[in-house]
């Protein structure tokens, strides 16, 4: 799935921030107090945004799901005051999906044309709940009459056409769509003093009200479904909404803790707020992945899949708006907490727009569900079908209990067997599949190697011995190796015979890994002798090289005078010894260099170039092979369910919400990967690790919640519970390796915010 923007859609993107920045700034939303009337008019009917999602023959623009979300996106930052979701997205998706062709024939084009406007009347805010339903429609002449109430209808008062699901009098369980006129005989409609006053909302009331039956009556099936996917479609769109608030939230907040001083300095300047903001960007650009991930893939879903998809992207919308709307009031300080300043309206907003389509109990109850199932994957489909036969075929025999095993904290099962598993994989082509062909590999594109690794983790592969090779110093030495360096180290990458390691850490340059103090000095030969430590090393004893960042230009400090090295660990002045951790395995080491060699024609770059290669390596860590990991997270998350099923733990609604939330942030980690690997506009690069790895640490805690009692209790004979003990114990460093919580959130506040970096001796 491609995540970046095509021109036409960076057009109405474009467009509409500027359109509604300057019709639509804070005054004009307090005026217009819910409607505007002159900027409802103007997108209706001189803009024709009502009709971007609707199809050319039915008189719209034809455009998609994305289109549509990238307008109320922008219209959630300015609040805009029109009533776009309940007429362009929930009523027009009502039409295009439980309403019969020549229903749409009738309404579609003028509400497209914006001569129109429309209203869903569901008998609930959260969705299309039958039980909820208060409307009865009786037959009357040749058409129906409709008797009831429906409690609050977004966008009612501003329509000229309702449509009202009734329930039939005289048919068991039967419901129909029914289509009422504004100015329809005995229709009331009284608008309803709300919270969040930029929403309008108001109560229906029906007594012998006229309506013309819209659904297909002799295919009951078909309203119930059709409507269900229109509020699904809708939810995805409130979602975009909500994320626009969100980013404006952020916006206000970082544009003014940059300008409020307090004790003699910026307050952006003080790590706490710096952390709070980061927290806030965290959020935001989750909830895109998921809201524009789940609008991609919306068309070609089924019903389940598209109600997954929904949910996903709703629960995590209505979470960061709401964080990000709190956090600014508290940012703002005392004025954040006036009705002059803005971000009071966001904070009603925030908490009235989660209880409409998609609260958090229906988010619940869809995530409680069995995971959407993969999209199709149209000419690649093959290549998926050709890997699982491939690994089916093959993890068989010796290789079979390695099935799920060697992942993350459980790197050192099986070692001997998993470097034989990886020459097994070389000879059948599927190591190295993204290189070029110039350097041995498949040259796959981004969407087959994502195919790849998935369907490698979907079967329990193990963990891949080969994988700081193939997907780290392989890549550096693609881009940055003479070919001397190619030619030595490549092939025994990519037929599985050659195992690296990665020598950054130390134990005073850890996240701050500009401070490395390892030396390499040059002899009179021009080889290098290097001094020194590196910590936290993975699978260095499983190792037959390891690349070093070392320091080489004596008095150099920081990102100066540093050294890219490659070294065999079998030779003198090298130790490696193990570090037990707290699960009880030793896959990280220690590595102390006293004096060993690295050949002059083992240094990558030149002398002094050791940082900006190490940059570009890191870049590579965040890559494709990200994909195949969450696949492992998937077969936890699995363990997880499985074990609550099988003790009772699943009963609790607590815990079933959970692991229903786990489950959408693995299909957020998901689209946060591919929207990075695709370079879409954002700042998913900077969340990515921070986001996954403490996703993984709650999962963790949340595989003992679930084992309860019996968490405490060590039983070798109980496989699953031994991997949860593991995940638990384990996922603990994930918020610590590859740069702590605390350096990411400064990396995420002054990389991707601009926030300044705290003054050095100053207190946060």
């Amino acid at each position: 799935m491609d995540f970046s923007l095509n021109p036409e859609q960076e057009m109405i993107r474009d467009a509409a921030a500027t359109f509604l920045a300057e019709q639509c700034d804070s005054h004009a939303v307090r005026k217009a107090n819910g409607h505007d009337a002159g900027l409802w008019r103007a997108m209706r009917e001189e803009l024709g945004w009502c009709g971007v999602a609707i199809p050319l023959d039915l008189g719209g623009m034809g455009m998609g799901q994305v289109e549509r979300g990238l307008l109320v996106e922008q219209m959630g930052r300015r609040l805009a005051g029109v009533p776009y979701l309940a007429s362009a997205c929930l009523a027009t998706d009502a039409l295009l999906h439980a309403a019969t062709p020549k229903a749409q024939q009738r309404y579609l084009p003028a509400l497209a044309a914006g001569e129109l406007g429309a209203a869903l009347a569901l008998p609930a805010p959260a969705g299309w709940d039958p039980r909820a339903c208060c409307v009865t429609a009786r037959r009357s002449g040749a058409g129906y009459a409709l008797e009831g109430q429906v409690a609050q209808v977004p966008g009612a008062a501003q329509a000229g056409l309702l449509l009202v699901p009734a329930r039939l009098e005289g048919q068991r369980g039967g419901f129909g769509l029914f289509a009422v006129d504004a100015d329809a005989a005995g229709l009331g409609v009284t608008a309803l003093a709300t919270l969040d006053a930029t929403r309008p909302i108001a109560r229906l009331e029906l007594v012998q009200v006229a309506g013309v039956r819209i659904d297909p009556e002799d295919d009951p099936s078909a309203f119930d479904a059709g409507l269900r996917r229109a509020v699904h479609l809708a939810m995805l769109a409130l979602a975009a909404e909500q994320v626009g608030s969100a980013w404006q939230c952020l916006d206000l907040s970082v544009a003014y803790v940059k300008e409020r001083r307090q004790f003699g300095r910026a307050i952006a300047s003080f790590q706490a707020v710096k952390h709070r903001c980061a927290q806030m960007l965290v959020m935001l650009e989750a909830a895109r992945s998921a809201v524009y991930g789940a609008l991609r893939a919306a068309p070609a879903l089924a019903a389940d899949a598209l109600a997954f998809e929904a949910a996903c992207a709703k629960d995590a919308a209505n979470g960061a708006l709401f964080f990000c709307a709190q956090e600014a009031i508290q940012l703002h300080g005392g004025v954040g907490f006036t009705w002059e300043y803005d971000p009071q309206l966001y904070f009603k907003r925030a908490q009235a727009s989660r209880h409409w389509l998609g609260d958090e109990a229906g988010c619940a109850a869809l995530l409680e569900q069995a995971p959407a199932p993969a999209a199709a994957d149209g000419q690649d489909a093959g290549l998926r079908t050709e890997v699982a036969a491939w690994m089916e075929r093959h993890l068989q025999g010796p290789y079979a209990p390695l099935r799920h095993r060697g992942g993350p904290g459980d790197e050192d099962a099986f070692p001997r067997e998993r470097k034989e598993w990886e020459a097994r994989l070389a000879a059948g082509g599927w190591t190295c599949v993204g290189w070029p062909r110039s350097a041995g590999g498949r040259e796959l594109a981004a969407a087959q190697q994502l195919i790849v690794h998935e369907e490698y983790a979907r079967a329990g592969g193990p963990g891949r011995m080969g994988h700081i090779g193939e997907g780290l110093i392989g890549p550096t030495l693609i881009a940055h190796g003479s070919a001397d360096q190619q030619a030595r180290f490549l092939p025994g990458i990519r037929n599985g015979t050659t195992f690296w390691c990665q020598g950054f850490s130390e134990p005073q340059a850890g996240s701050d890994l500009a401070n490395v103090q390892t030396r390499a000095v040059q002899d009179a030969g021009g080889d290098w002798r290097v001094h020194g430590q590196k910590v936290w090393t993975s699978l260095a004893h499983e190792s037959d090289w390891i690349f070093v960042l070392a320091r080489c230009q004596p008095g150099s400090h920081g990102r100066q005078g540093l050294i890219f090295l490659l070294m065999p660990l079998d030779q003198p002045g090298i130790t490696v010894r193990p570090i037990r951790q707290m699960g009880g395995s030793a896959e990280f080491n220690e590595v102390f260099f006293d004096g060993a060699r690295a050949s002059a024609a083992n240094v990558v770059g030149a002398p002094g170039d050791g940082w900006r290669i190490a940059m570009d390596l890191l870049g590579a860590e965040r890559g494709m092979s990200t994909l195949g990991q969450q696949m492992h997270f998937r077969h936890e998350l699995a363990l997880v369910a499985e074990a609550a099923r099988a003790n009772g733990a699943w009963d609790d609604p607590v815990l079933r919400r959970r692991i229903g939330q786990a489950r959408a942030g693995l299909q957020t980690m998901r689209y946060n990967a591919l929207r990075m690997l695709s370079g879409s506009p954002g700042q998913v690069d900077l969340i990515y690790k921070y986001y996954w790895s403490n996703w993984h640490r709650a999962l963790g805690e949340l595989a003992m919640d679930v084992l309860g009692a019996d968490g405490n209790l060590v039983a070798p004979g109980d496989a699953r519970r031994t991997r949860l003990q593991g995940l638990f114990l384990f996922s603990r460093a994930d918020t610590i390796y590859a740069g702590t919580n605390e350096i990411q959130l400064n990396l995420i506040a002054e990389r991707g915010l601009g926030m300044p970096r705290e003054p050095r001796g100053a207190a946060a």
